[in-house]
């Protein structure tokens, strides 16, 4: 394994080792005397289906990309130091839930709107939303950081292992710190550590209310194929979650690996369409423990400019292919779903 993931996994361990450090002081919280089934691992296998679980992530961010003119609308120019970021095309939110490289530039202020959606087991209803509202900011050019508001809009019915739940509540806050290691532009590469930690009052897998810690971490590259019209990132994925219900005894702990590719081509001006793939796999324990599942997920992706300051994206994502340990079904619809999608928009200023 390359430096720059060995970099990535050993910042997202120490995220994980502070969640452990945290267990002692959680064991003593109070929730209530609401009853809840009790889970000691956070992904379930085939031999226990009334503890079968998933796994999910918010990919949530925000920042305007940067399109490479000769001019910017305030006819600034290439040698400017923040040339592109005005009316530009940066390439964080390029490619649907696979991240571009690019951070704000020092001093840039964005708000974002961002829904995910996890939709679709093997039986039942299960519809889980969740919706977050970003505020971000360039430190440096190379260094920019986040805080959002999250909500969580939950219905699940008839699912083996789940209470049934029609939720719709305030769910916690979070952060985001993007470092640009390597400028796209003067490298050929872009490259940027991606951290991403949440505390959150509602189980986004269970809808039912308790505290989790999470946190999302990625290596990401990306890099202009063809000049102003073919993009393209890879993102390293790793991440942590802690969850503890309300009223249960035990707490949950589960962590996830996985890689995303993405390619995306100018259409029209400012109006961009491309495919992603993304290759998850879940495991319990924090630290990759005891394998639980995997799956392959592919997609379209939609991403537009709707002013010089503000943008749009889309994407959807289909398991096309997953393996549940100890299931010989089709797909792995325990700890993942069957489709996710993802629409942002956001505005700088």
């Amino acid at each position: 394994m390359g430096q720059g993931v060995k970099l990535v996994i050993g910042a997202a361990v120490a995220a994980a080792v502070g969640l452990v450090a945290g267990e002692a002081l959680a064991r003593t919280e109070a929730f209530g005397q609401e009853t809840v089934e009790v889970r000691n691992a956070r992904y379930k296998r085939a031999p226990q289906p009334a503890h079968q679980h998933r796994h999910h992530h918010h990919h949530n961010h925000t920042h305007f990309p940067n399109d490479g003119h000769a001019h910017d609308i305030r006819g600034r120019h290439p040698g400017d130091p923040h040339f592109g970021h005005v009316h530009g095309l940066e390439s964080e939110n390029l490619f649907g839930f696979t991240l571009g490289s690019d951070t704000e530039h020092k001093g840039a202020k964005g708000i974002a709107i961002e829904i995910v959606g996890r939709i679709g087991k093997r039986d039942g209803t299960y519809a889980g939303i969740g919706k977050k509202l970003e505020f971000a900011y360039g430190l440096t050019d190379r260094l920019s950081a986040g805080v959002g508001l999250f909500a969580i809009r939950q219905r699940i019915n008839g699912i083996a292992g789940f209470d049934n739940v029609d939720t719709l509540a305030f769910n916690g806050v979070g952060g985001e710190i993007r470092w640009n290691l390597l400028k796209r532009g003067p490298s050929p590469v872009g490259v940027t550590l991606h951290f991403e930690p949440s505390i959150q009052t509602h189980d986004e897998l269970s809808g039912l209310r308790g505290i989790k810690h999470g946190a999302e971490n990625k290596l990401i590259f990306d890099t202009e194929l063809v000049k102003d019209k073919w993009f393209s990132a890879f993102n390293v994925i790793y991440e942590v979650e802690r969850v503890k219900e309300r009223g249960a005894d035990e707490i949950e702990r589960a962590s996830k690996f996985g890689f995303a590719l993405a390619v995306t081509n100018q259409i029209a001006h400012q109006v961009f369409i491309g495919v992603e793939t993304r290759y998850l796999r879940a495991y319990e324990g924090y630290l990759l423990g005891e394998f639980a599942g995997e799956a392959l997920y592919l997609g379209p992706t939609l991403f537009a400019k709707l002013s010089s300051n503000a943008w749009l994206s889309v994407a959807w994502n289909h398991q096309v292919w997953g393996r549940e340990l100890g299931n010989d079904l089709r797909l792995d619809l325990a700890n993942f779903e069957r489709n996710h999608f993802r629409l942002k928009a956001g505005i700088e200023f």
